[in-house]
């Protein structure tokens, strides 16, 4: 059977059904009957409107005839539309279906019955001739010719019964179908096989795999009649419990759980979470890709985070920044292990002691709220006097500002410029100069006096 839907001649689709499927001629011994249904109007896609249709139902013996007894033919149609009793001429009984008024074709189906119709013998196939009354608006109708094709199987030919063995099937299972039906080519069309597999003269069939997901089977019979190839088709299906899902949208409303792994395509896009990411019950989110967690935007981490191998910014990558602090574990101090060391543009608070290993360098100045030690003693201080004093215990020294005004050298240092200097403190404890603060001479500015003077040694 065919569907014959708009071309460039009829503005109406057209689609045929049978009863019984399929349709069998008669036999010497026994006559018998059948219905024809043309469904009209099923999917349309311009509007369309129509004022009568006719159909022209071939008679005589021969395979391309439908009926030898035409005038016999019983006829309906849906309501509003009033069928004519058939009249027999030129080979074709003749029916014509009249609505009560033009009708506008939208997308609603008129259904057109032939009933009573006693099938010829001769196996075949058949043209049902149409020819509709019809235009674009409601007015200037003009006739356009259309046709349906309806097979006629030969007398007893049997194909029916179509059904798996079991309905439902678990994940993975193999499914196996059963039908009822003479001799034919058979063709099974199945989930991801459209070309069919071609099947021997077993009326049973199980799939060469498993079935994962909710699968439709389709089998074609073929039988060669009247010189052409006459086609019936039965359809079925098979469930699979928990099955495999592919989907193109999905939309889930409510909580989803998944019991094995998730994983996105190669070719996948997003994936978007607009709630939480998180692991199942008191388990962390793993992420188990040598490649790690690649975040392109802002990454808020809200509670305790712990990195259990290195973490390091990118050469494009920009601040780190952290609200909190940032610590060795445990007990274990925080290290920098590049040559380049830290660096710290802004202003870095130490509240803890500190401890450096290697020289400190700066280029700006040194300021500390308290002292300055080295080896445990107290090396500097505000308000502390300095005095570089050479071998021979000659010094030259800088005292505090008093009212303004320095008491510095009065001659050029470049005289001692032979002479071995050393500094001492005359008000703190010096690594240097060994002496406590009590036992210290006072400032004597006659020493200073006699010191500013050419080395003798130099």
């Amino acid at each position: 059977m065919s569907v014959v839907m708009v071309n460039a001649t009829n503005l109406l689709p057209y689609e045929p059904s049978t009863d019984p499927k399929p349709l069998r001629v008669s036999s010497a011994e026994e006559t018998e009957y059948g219905s024809v249904n043309i469904n009209v109007g099923g999917g349309i896609a311009t509007s369309a409107w129509c004022n009568k249709i006719t159909v022209r139902v071939p008679v005589g013996a021969g395979a391309e005839h439908l009926t030898t007894e035409g005038a016999d033919i019983k006829t309906g149609a849906s309501t509003g539309w009033t069928p004519s009793a058939p009249t027999v001429s030129g080979g074709f009984a003749v029916i014509t279906f009249t609505p009560a008024r033009a009708v506008q074709f939208t997308g609603q189906i008129v259904t057109l019955t032939l009933s009573n119709v006693a099938v010829n013998r001769t196996a075949g196939q058949v043209s049902i001739a149409i020819v509709e009354s019809s235009s674009r608006t409601n007015g200037s109708f003009t006739n356009k010719d259309a046709s349906v094709v309806v097979d006629k199987f030969p007398a007893g030919f049997v194909f029916r019964n179509f059904a798996p063995e079991k309905i439902m099937v678990e994940n993975g299972e193999v499914a196996v179908l059963r039908w009822e039906g003479s001799d034919a080519k058979y063709t099974m069309h199945w989930g991801d096989t459209p070309a069919g597999v071609s099947l021997d003269k077993e009326r049973v069939w199980s799939t060469p795999r498993g079935l994962t997901t909710v699968t439709g089977f389709m089998l074609r019979a073929e039988v060669t009649a009247g010189g052409v190839t006459l086609t019936h088709t039965l359809t079925t299906a098979v469930t699979v419990r928990i099955p495999d899902l592919v989907v193109r949208n999905l939309t889930v409303q409510g909580p989803a759980t998944f019991a094995d792994s998730v994983s996105l395509s190669n070719t996948a896009k997003d994936l978007t979470v607009a709630g939480s990411v998180r692991g199942a019950g008191s388990n962390p989110l793993r992420v188990s890709q040598n490649a790690g967690l690649k975040v392109d935007a802002v990454l808020n981490v809200i509670g305790a985070s712990t990195f259990a191998n290195s973490v390091s910014l990118s050469n494009t990558a920009k601040d780190l920044t952290v609200a909190g602090s940032v610590r060795g574990a445990g007990s274990n101090p925080l290290r920098v292990s590049q040559n380049a060391g830290l660096k710290v543009d802004a202003v870095l608070n130490v509240t803890g002691a500190s401890t450096f290993n290697n020289s400190i360098t700066t280029v700006r100045d040194v300021t500390a709220a308290g002292n300055i030690k080295a080896g445990g003693n107290r090396v500097l201080r505000a308000g502390d006097t300095l005095r570089f004093v050479s071998h021979k215990n000659r010094y030259l020294q800088e005292g505090p500002d008093r009212g303004g005004e320095k008491e510095v050298a009065q001659t050029s240092r470049t005289l001692y410029s032979n002479a071995a200097w050393r500094t001492q403190h005359l008000s703190s404890a010096s690594s240097f100069g060994k002496e406590p603060e009590e036992t210290q001479e006072p400032e004597d500015l006659a020493q200073d006096e006699r010191t500013i003077t050419p080395d003798p040694e130099s």
